[in-house]
């Protein structure tokens, strides 16, 4: 950041390189609040135990962010994250009415688009990507966001391009230990395919270079 401070520099480091590899409750997933709360307490009336979500993903020290390992190798933890998403599966008195789900979700695809309008004036490029989810999640999506009321209107209204990873062969296949995260190897691979088809399709490397005249 240019406006940082040399002793937010110095922080920063220190928490980097001192504090976050070694010490366990750094992590909010392990402070001393969070770990009493998933304490067996018991439930109050009316108002049902729902699983907080837990500890998904690794940060390391150049703050690169991947799934951790314990979710695709740990069956029991593996569980207990779809355990976790499927609580939003099922039916709820809680749930909003059909309209007023269908009211907020237009209100944000015009928020997004109003935002990607003002980026595209600043000389910004946009391009928009669904990254896979499988099995029970990408069920919950499709049904209650399906794609003809949600993506396609959102691509129409801001006149952004987008990648689908369902109209790609090569975006497909890959292994999300609970349906909606790419386990550590699969995101490599992922991310590899997803840049080959930005660059031929959408950014060509002759674009860029016209861009640096």
């Amino acid at each position: 950041m240019r406006d940082e401070s040399p002793s937010q520099r110095v922080g920063q480091w220190l928490s980097m390189r001192l504090v976050e590899p070694y010490v366990a409750f750094y992590d909010p997933d392990y402070a001393l609040p969070t770990v009493l709360k998933r304490l067996p307490w018991p439930d109050r009336p009316g108002a049902p135990a729902r699983l907080d979500v837990r500890k998904l993903s690794v940060t390391d020290a150049d703050r690169n962010t991947h799934l951790w390992d314990k979710v695709e190798n740990d069956a029991d933890y593996n569980a207990l994250m779809r355990r976790v998403w499927e609580q939003n599966f099922k039916p709820s008195p809680n749930d909003p009415k059909p309209e007023d789900k269908d009211k907020k979700r237009d209100e944000q695809i015009e928020r997004a688009a109003k935002a990607i309008a003002t980026l595209r004036e600043r000389g910004v490029k946009v391009l928009l990507v669904r990254e896979p989810s499988a099995g029970p999640y990408l069920e919950y999506d499709n049904r209650i966001y399906p794609r003809a009321a949600s993506w396609d209107v959102l691509l129409a209204k801001s006149g952004a391009p987008g990648i689908h990873f369902e109209d790609y062969p090569q975006l497909q296949g890959y292994n999300l230990p609970e349906w909606s995260h790419l386990a550590y190897a699969d995101a490599k691979r992922f991310t590899a395919a997803l840049h080959e088809i930005v660059v031929r399709e959408f950014w060509k490397a002759d674009d860029k270079a016209a861009e640096a005249h």
